[in-house]
């Protein structure tokens, strides 16, 4: 009985519905032999009459009155989903919702945006700028389609997309003692420090790295934007890390720009979806192009 075929309980529905076979023939453009035939096969799957059959009408039995209830409300469920399910593709033809790591949010998105818009004018594209675990929240949600930022460990419900190998980098102003063509922890560990905050993904990393290394960093000043981050230190404040992503800007503030010298100083970057997340055009177009921008700066 649970191999019951739908079209059987479809058709159950329109003879149940018109009460007769005939009425419900003509509305599947059936014969009623054919819809006849299909009610049978369906009583001797259950196993029970469900119509009491006369010359003029067929009136359900009252196993018939609960198999029509329970079956008509299921119908009703699906039919709402599917609407539900096209209200959304309607939406979805001309917006595109996303969010994005502020680190990424600050520099490269710009761009890309303002190239989308260009080539599709009647798009509309939303953004969040988020941090990858709030964004892990908003996929689940469907809130936004895709995240563009940092790998994200242990993603069970989600999948993900590497663009990019993005590297630490240590930002000094010109005039810092410092010269070397790359840098350790422990050779920036006595200069005045700029970090982003525990907040972010970059700290997190950073913190990983020089606990496995018995390094102590004590930041002189912890901040939330990369830009901040930036903006110090072409002050002559001091030296800040930040992703190489993160600073597209920094060398033409005049600030020098040194690899960290360690092996698991640097992260992927790319695209987070939800596992069996499905591309419409816009969203498919969007995300071309953020991989085809994040390689080219790469």
């Amino acid at each position: 009985m649970s191999n019951i075929n739908l079209k059987l309980l479809q058709t159950f529905l329109l003879a149940a519905e018109h009460g007769s076979f005939r009425r419900a023939a003509e509305e599947s453009n059936r014969s009623a032999s054919a819809v006849s035939m299909q009610i049978r096969d369906l009583e001797e799957q259950i196993g029970i009459s469900l119509f009491l059959r006369t010359p003029r009408r067929a009136n359900l039995t009252p196993e018939g009155r609960i198999l029509f209830d329970q079956v008509r409300r299921a119908m009703q469920d699906v039919q709402s989903g599917l609407d539900r399910l096209a209200e959304i593709a309607v939406q979805r033809q001309g917006r595109v919702r996303i969010a994005c790591a502020p680190t990424l949010a600050s520099s490269r998105l710009p761009d890309i945006l303002a190239t989308f818009k260009v080539r599709y004018p009647r798009s509309t594209v939303e953004v969040k700028e988020t941090s990858p675990t709030a964004a892990l929240e908003l996929l689940k949600d469907q809130e936004v389609e895709f995240y563009i930022g940092p790998e994200v460990p242990h993603l069970a419900d989600f999948q993900f997309e590497s663009i990019i190998d993005d590297p630490l980098m240590v930002c000094m102003p010109p005039a810092h003692e410092i010269l070397a063509q790359t840098l350790t922890f422990a050779e920036i560990s006595n200069a005045p420090l700029i970090m982003l905050n525990d907040k972010t993904a970059v700290r997190g990393l950073i913190d990983r790295i020089i606990a496995d290394e018995g390094v102590v960093l004590a930041p002189q000043y912890e901040v939330e934007s990369a830009q901040t981050a930036l903006a110090l230190a072409s002050a002559g404040l001091g030296v800040c890390i930040l992703p190489s992503i993160a600073i597209g800007g920094g060398r033409e503030d005049g600030l020098r720009v040194v690899p960290l010298s360690h092996h698991q100083a640097h992260r992927a970057v790319g695209i987070i979806t939800a596992r069996g997340y499905v591309q419409h055009g816009f969203s498919e177009q969007l995300m071309a192009l953020i991989r085809t921008n994040l390689r080219e700066m790469a």
